[in-house]
């Protein structure tokens, strides 16, 4: 991480959203969800075909249970799914208050560390980088857009979606955890092998060795340093609509006190 390639991918990446933000920021939202639902399909059919047929020997024609799109960037292919296939004009506003924040930093922040297959295999280099890259540069788009308008509401049902697909990622992790388990002769119990996933990241943190986001102090302070890291990310990207929620609040009180 942060190597030579690394830095180059990143500039590239980062370049690649700029120029797609400046150029297709005033693209409607409609025509952003086909953009989204076509790079979605690419993205997740290279990963997906790629995972079966290099782990074939080892899982049969079964997809790693760590591919699962549960991951706060990939579980936003079924948002956008959504975004494509249903008309509620009221959950379209909910999944892209989610979408907002949580794909422009949860995108940035995977450009920024990445996983050890993104950065060595050419083929998840293309899909990861690609990936993020794009739904970074709609988050951008999302949040400059003014026929949206955000709101404080909207900054709430962010954070309350965020609440509960964290605890969803807690459930998932639980579920996928495998550990097989033998006993000896001597009726000694031993552990052969132990299979996890880590899903939002709520089980360990994103890499090691990070000064803030690490668990040298146990696991629950790390999950209270992740909340806190999040929050305050979805809080800077609705700065100004929470601005001007408390800015319109005197006026508020005071028409309540003439009625």
């Amino acid at each position: 991480m942060f190597g030579t390639k690394h830095i180059i991918i990143m500039i590239i990446s980062f370049a690649l959203c700029a120029a797609a933000f400046i150029f297709l920021r005033k693209l409607s939202l409609r025509k952003w969800y086909r953009i989204l639902l076509i790079g979605g399909i690419v993205s997740e059919t290279l990963k997906v075909f790629y995972y079966i047929l290099a782990n074939e020997s080892v899982y049969g024609g079964y997809l790693p249970k760590t591919d699962l799109p549960f991951h706060l960037c990939s579980v936003q292919l079924i948002f956008i799914m959504l975004l494509n296939f249903t008309k509620s004009e009221k959950l379209h506003r909910t999944l892209l208050a989610f979408m907002m924040p949580t794909c422009l930093v949860g995108g940035a922040a995977a450009i920024l560390i990445p996983t050890y297959s993104a950065l060595n295999i050419p083929v998840i280099s293309f899909q990861y980088f690609g990936y993020h890259t794009m739904i970074c540069a709609f988050a951008l788009c999302l949040l400059v857009n003014k026929e949206i308008g955000w709101t404080a509401r909207d900054y709430v049902t962010a954070l309350e979606m965020f609440v509960f697909l964290t605890f969803i990622a807690i459930y998932v992790n639980s579920v996928c955890y495998d550990v097989v388990e033998y006993t000896l002769e001597n009726g000694e119990k031993t552990v052969e092998y132990v299979s996890r996933v880590n899903f939002f990241y709520v089980t360990d943190p994103p890499a090691d060795g990070l000064p803030f986001l690490n668990k040298d102090h146990g696991w629950l302070v790390y999950f209270a340093h992740l909340v806190s890291t999040v929050v305050t990310a979805v809080t800077l990207c609705y700065i100004k609509p929470i601005i001007a929620f408390f800015r319109t609040l005197p006026r508020k009180r005071q028409a309540a006190g003439q009625q």
